[in-house]
């Protein structure tokens, strides 16, 4: 991920007492935005601080339309009743692009996540020149949000959100996307449209995104129950044309030292194997990918003398009732396997959730999956494997929870 604030020196070093009040009024802004608080009363009890320090910092949320005071509430206990407390869902929102090999998707958000417009905006990324195919995909975003947009309002968004099926390469100043997109898109042609639109933006891997969002959805599925699955340590894995990952640690992203973590496609599982654009040979995504896996069952089928599927969709529906696709599918999950259970190894993370197009194979190669793991040594136990459900908005919803989570500042 890659943060890009409106200053061109970044933020401004602040003295003690500031991030102090920042960290109490983001903490007060949270839990009214998860629900977890209705009212003063009960920021206060989770909250180290006095009453009159919390309706001071209420007060300002208040005034920056970030919340809003909705008269008093309905409760059981004997004298005043508190006055409720509730997020502006109105005032403010944020605008996110997800960026794909045929076009961006644009997706606006209010404060709660909320989608409040959400369209598809052609662009084939194969029929543009390479040298200006980044630059014709921020002329896309700027025309959007100026023109094509019927709800965008820059005076009330937060911030941009571009996600992006890449790597941000700090050391290059440029998102490395060739993979997925053919081209790259620089910092500097980023920073020009933060320019023009006069608002920061926000830059995330949609790996990574998906993960968040997953790791959110799982948090308001089991809230308070005791025996919920940990979500604050946790191996997403995406698998479209090709297989990465994301780890979520301490409940929240791992990007790694040098921003380039979850790279588990490249992860050798034959050295003698298929070439990989890497360099490398028997690359795991060059046998466990969407388009890989239909092709193996293809060819399984012709040899077989048996019609082959001429779709996932198709190989997902016959796969379980034929023999021969049937074992096609489980020598693709004893690959997934094999990859799953070196990330396992090397993270000490147990939990696993298998999303980006997968889970349309269904709970068949579930089990093979979960079965080939369990056959490894002793090293692995207590696994947790599952299929993504945070739902086809995951992408946008990440990046906008992740910005409101931990980059979001209220005061400073």
């Amino acid at each position: 991920m890659k943060y890009l604030p409106q200053d061109k020196f970044g933020f401004i070093h602040t003295g003690y007492q500031q991030q102090v009040k920042e960290a109490n009024i983001k903490r007060i802004f949270d839990l009214v935005r998860s629900g977890k608080c209705k009212s003063r009363a009960e920021i206060v009890r989770h909250m180290n601080l006095s009453a009159t320090s919390v309706s001071v910092l209420v007060e300002e949320l208040a005034n920056r339309k970030l919340i809003d005071e909705t008269g008093p509430a309905q409760t059981s206990l004997p004298g005043r009743r508190p006055i409720s407390l509730r997020l502006n869902k109105t005032a403010h929102h944020l605008a996110v692009f997800s960026v794909k090999p045929e076009g961006v998707r644009f997706a606006l958000m209010s404060l709660e996540c909320r989608i409040l417009e959400d369209r598809f905006f052609p662009l084939d990324c194969h029929t543009l020149d390479e040298a200006t195919a980044g630059d014709a995909y921020i002329q896309l975003f700027d025309d959007i949000l100026r023109n094509q947009s019927k709800r965008f309002n820059p005076s009330r968004a937060v911030m941009i959100g571009v996600c992006f099926p890449g790597i941000f390469i700090e050391q290059d100043h440029l998102f490395h996307t060739e993979t997925a997109l053919g081209f790259p898109l620089t910092e500097e042609s980023i920073r020009r449209f933060q320019q023009r639109v006069g608002l920061s933006v926000f830059l995330f891997n949609s790996t990574r995104s998906m993960a968040y969002a997953e790791k959110k959805f799982l948090d308001a599925a089991s809230p308070d129950a005791p025996d919920a699955p940990d979500t604050q340590n946790m191996i997403f894995v995406e698998i479209r044309g090709g297989i990465r990952c994301s780890f979520i640690s301490n409940g929240d992203i791992y990007p790694g030292p040098f921003n380039v973590s979850g790279e588990i496609g490249h992860f050798t599982i034959d050295y003698k194997g298929r070439p990989c654009s890497c360099g490398n040979r028997g690359c795991l995504e060059r046998y466990v990918n969407l388009n890989a896996m239909l092709e193996d069952a293809r060819q399984a089928a012709e040899a077989a003398g048996v019609e082959p599927p001429d779709s996932l969709e198709a190989l997902a529906q016959r796969y379980p009732d034929e023999p021969v696709l049937l074992e096609a599918v489980k020598q693709s999950a004893q690959l997934l396997a094999f990859g799953l259970y070196s990330v396992m190894c090397s993270s000490g993370m147990r939990r696993i959730v298998l999303g980006g197009g997968i889970e349309v194979m269904g709970d068949v190669f579930l089990r093979e999956v979960y079965h080939a793991l369990c056959s490894r040594t002793s090293l692995i136990r207590h696994i947790d494997l599952s299929y993504a459900q945070a739902g086809p908005n995951a992408e946008v919803l990440g990046v906008a929870e992740h910005y409101l989570d931990k980059v979001f500042t209220i005061t400073m």
